[in-house]
């Protein structure tokens, strides 16, 4: 019985309270819950630094109050037997509390009497496939943690940020980085959708696993976006009709497309269980590494009105991304006030509908070309990625070539003459 593990792993936990925290348990995953109020008083004390034996662990309870939960502390210590592999009891007691909520999901599922009963019942077994991660941790626990890392970083061996295809906003912003919440946002017809389809390009070009939700644009039209990208053939020649001289390009521009480990869902305003729902899919299958989700206003979230929809769904956005330990990268709509200032550039302040958009991302990036605004502006061509927020290091701007014909951002540094290397 799954009663008497739980005991055993108790009572080692008591003479032996250093291992509690080498073990990948919570008092969640206790069946009885008596038995998860003494592991939680053991990991009490030890982070406190207090002895945790038997009596120490019975005393606090008695101090409390509590002395059910006194006298079943020493009498699992007097009559239950110790374990040498705490972990193997650990994980036994973590797959029961797997079964016991795969069966409450199914009950759920088997009673739901409307779609988002099932969509609900989905994501919580989805999210059962998700590695289970620890909360609680010492201060020496989280230096340690913080060594290891740079330990790896510096030989090589850690997990690299997500490139954004831009060498020169890499520079600033160090790529996409995991479990951040990343916001691009502009006025329409800046081009936000053409730079989180050219991000996706190069993280999946990278080799890393890109999933891609549109909310705005089908399939088929993001698949003609991609091969204008590709191809450097015009995106109105992919509804117009190609020319015979692109076709070589856009053959060619195909088989590099299609092996791309990109994964994409295209639903009208899904819903923000919806996208958690695929997300987590594609994670457990594919093992995703980046998720960009187009846009943010167009997500169905909670609320009666827009601006508290949106709040929950870029809430509900940066819970993903660090449950799912991804970047997700969102386009955002701009207030069209900022088109009252002179010039329009917008700033974080202008995101629409939310400040919640402020206070959870990670980075915020703004899009801003003039000649949107000015035909016959001298940055023609140009487009200007302002860092407006950026939790891991500075702000700033990059500016950037954008190549209208197909919708394409590229690094001005890296391109000489201005679109020679757009084929690369």
């Amino acid at each position: 019985m799954i009663a008497d593990t739980e005991r055993e792993l108790i009572a080692t936990l008591m003479q032996r309270p250093g291992d509690c925290w080498g073990v990948e348990l919570s008092p969640e995953h206790f069946e009885t819950e008596q038995h998860a109020d003494v592991f939680r008083r053991i990991r009490e004390l030890t982070a406190e630094s207090q002895p945790a034996d038997p009596v120490s662990v019975a005393d606090s309870f008695e101090r409390e109050g509590k002395r059910a939960l006194s006298t079943l502390a020493l009498r699992i210590a007097s009559e239950s037997q110790t374990t040498t592999q705490p972990t193997v009891f650990a994980d036994r007691i973590r797959m029961s509390w797997r079964i016991r909520q795969t069966r409450g999901i199914a009950i759920d599922l088997a009673n739901a009497s409307q779609d988002s009963d099932v969509d609900a019942a989905i994501e919580r077994l989805l999210g059962l496939q998700v590695t289970e991660s620890r909360h609680e941790w010492t201060a020496k626990d989280a230096v340690k943690r913080t060594i290891d890392e740079l330990t790896a970083i510096n030989a090589g061996t850690a997990p690299k940020p997500v490139p954004t295809g831009l060498h020169d906003l890499d520079k600033i912003i160090g790529g996409f980085h995991r479990g951040d919440l990343i916001v691009l946002g502009g006025r329409p017809s800046m081009g936000k959708t053409s730079l989180a389809l050219g991000m996706a390009r190069a993280s999946a070009m990278a080799g890393y696993a890109t999933g891609l939700i549109s909310a705005e644009q089908p399939v088929d039209q993001l698949s003609a976006r991609l091969l204008a990208l590709a191809s450097s053939v015009p995106a109105t020649q992919f509804r117009t009709g190609i020319d015979a001289d692109a076709w070589a390009k856009v053959g060619h521009a195909m088989t590099s497309a299609a092996g791309l480990p990109m994964w994409i869902y295209d639903r009208s305003a899904p819903t923000l269980v919806e996208c958690v729902r695929v997300a987590r899919r594609w994670k457990h299958r594919h093992n995703l590494a980046a998720l960009y989700v187009d846009y943010l206003q167009r997500l169905e979230g909670d609320g009666e009105r827009k601006f508290e929809q949106v709040g929950s769904v870029v809430r509900g956005l940066k819970n993903l991304a660090r449950d799912l330990d991804i970047p997700v990268i969102v386009p955002a709509q701009v207030s069209r006030q900022v088109e009252q200032r002179k010039p329009p550039i917008p700033r974080m302040g202008d995101l629409s509908d939310s400040s919640e958009i402020e206070k959870e991302a990670d980075q915020v990036l703004m899009i801003y070309r003039d000649e949107v605004y000015n035909p016959e502006s001298s940055k023609r061509g140009v487009a200007r990625i302002i860092i407006e927020k950026n939790r891991h290091g500075p702000t700033g701007y990059v500016e950037c070539a954008f190549h209208a014909e197909t919708m394409r951002f590229a690094d001005l540094s890296r391109m000489d003459p201005i679109w020679g290397d757009l084929a690369a």
